[in-house]
Order: C-alpha cells, then structure tokens, then sequence
C-alpha cells in the first residue's frame, strides 16, 4: 500500500509551513516527513527531537547529510526511516545500510537551471546504478520546481525504477501524475500543512 506523509521543514520552533507549533495534537494522527535544511552543516537538534518524535505519528527524516552518525542516532530516537543524501562517501553509505533497512538514499534535483534530463543522464542514473551493489534499496527523490519530478521520472530506465522502492516528494505539495506510471512508488511527501487542515 502506497503511503501519503506530511511534509514538513524545521523551522528551528516550529515546522513549516504553516507553521504548525510542535505540539500541535494533529502530528500524531500522521505520519510525517520532516526535512532538515542545513546543507550538511551544523548538528541536528537532537534533545529537541527525543521529545518529539514519540509524541507525532510515524516520522520519516531526511537530515540533509552525509554522515551515518545522523541516521543511526535519529533511528535510536524512534524515527521510522531516514535519508542520507546519494552523494555522500561509499562508505557512509555502506555503514548507514549495514546498521538498518530503513535509510532512503535522498536525490535532491537540482533548480539552479541545470538541465533535469542532463541532470538525470548524467549524474543520478550513473549513481544509482553505482549503488545498487553497496546501499538501501529505497531512493527518496525531491524536486524543488514544479514539473521536475516527472521530467525525472520519465527519463529513469525501467530496471531502476523496479530495483528501487521510491518516495517522491514533488515541489507542487501534491501527487502528480507520472507519465511512465507510479507503480514502483511506495510513498509520497505532500504538504504537512494541507494534510492538517480539517483535523482536530
């Protein structure tokens, strides 16, 4: 079954958008996604996060970096899964993947006007395909405008859209519709303050 998370970005006191305060009760009744944006930099606010992970619903984290330290530290504070971006050093990788299943290789698209299908060539196929021998085998993929998520998808071979399990987090905050077909997909990232409306 296809999961749907609320996603969400740490906004230092509160999550975004929205904001949404931590203790709002409508974090339990979801799961969540929640994005750290730090570019690998600066630690993670762990005696915050041992706090509030029990008290949300399931809490997948991406911690937009490279070390398995994060990871294992954040799955020893109850997280559900986590991400460690694609690029980060082999054996960074391999030692995330050796401790748990549950790390997403995380492949942020660039919007700096390169060139998505160039992009796709040349950069993430060739990764991924590097990785299929030594890592997760879940790839969380993330795009930052609108209509490069299935510019991406379209352009993936078949083999690695079946050899991965996929989470998809579209900059629109919505699903969207892909033209080669969702079947590899396992979850999608949407817009956590969307989901909350109309909750109690």
């Amino acid at each position: 079954m296809v999961q749907t998370l609320a996603r969400f970005v740490w906004g230092g006191n509160r999550l975004l958008p929205g904001p949404v305060e931590f203790e709002d009760p409508r974090l339990a009744q979801v799961s969540l996604h929640l994005e750290f944006r730090r570019n690998g930099r600066g630690g993670l606010p762990l005696d915050e996060l041992r706090q509030l992970i029990p008290s949300w619903g399931d809490v997948q984290v991406d911690v937009d970096g490279m070390l398995h330290k994060d990871l294992v530290d954040l799955l020893m504070l109850g997280a559900v899964r986590v991400c460690i971006d694609a690029w980060a050093p082999d054996v960074e990788i391999e030692l995330g993947h050796a401790l748990s299943e549950q790390i997403l290789l995380r492949a942020l698209i660039p919007s700096d006007g390169t060139s998505v299908r160039v992009w796709t060539a040349d950069c993430l196929i060739p990764r991924l395909r590097e990785l299929m021998s030594i890592g997760p085998s879940g790839v969380l993929l993330v795009s930052q405008r609108r209509g490069d998520l299935d510019r991406v998808w379209r352009t993936l071979p078949d083999d690695l859209l079946q050899r991965f399990g996929w989470w998809l987090a579209p900059a629109e905050g919505r699903k969207v519709q892909l033209m080669k077909g969702d079947g590899p997909v396992l979850g999608w990232a949407l817009d956590g303050a969307r989901m909350l409306e109309g909750r109690i």
